[in-house]
């Protein structure tokens, strides 16, 4: 699996994500909702983080090392990556005491995980 990912199809996919995100707040949910502005300014942020998808290893939630493509960098602290094992986005962050990314649980869909940095 790992060696037959599209590394341009999955930025597509990223971006198609980002094209179509609806911000939706459940019935029942805490807290304030973001206003629309807001969630086009995050949108837009989304796209500006946007890197040609390349790989690096990260340490996961049971702090183990794999290897996931990386394809948005906010510039500050966090990478979103994608997991070809699982399938799924997450979230990492740049250790300030070394060269570690580390992933702290944020993980789903693309602009779900890219958002709640």
């Amino acid at each position: 699996m790992v060696d037959q990912l599209d590394l341009f199809k999955l930025r597509q996919t990223v971006e198609h994500e980002i094209d179509e995100y609806v911000y939706h707040v459940p019935e029942g949910a805490y807290g304030n909702s973001w206003s629309h502005e807001k969630v086009e300014r995050e949108l837009r942020t989304f796209r500006e983080a946007l890197v040609d998808p390349y790989w690096i290893e990260v340490i996961d939630d049971d702090k183990k090392r794999k290897c996931c493509v990386a394809v948005a960098d906010d510039k500050k602290s966090y990478l979103l990556v994608f997991d070809p094992e699982a399938q799924t986005f997450m979230l990492v962050m740049k250790s300030k005491l070394s060269s570690d990314l580390t992933s702290f649980g944020v993980d789903g869909d693309a602009v779900g995980c890219f958002l709640s940095r």
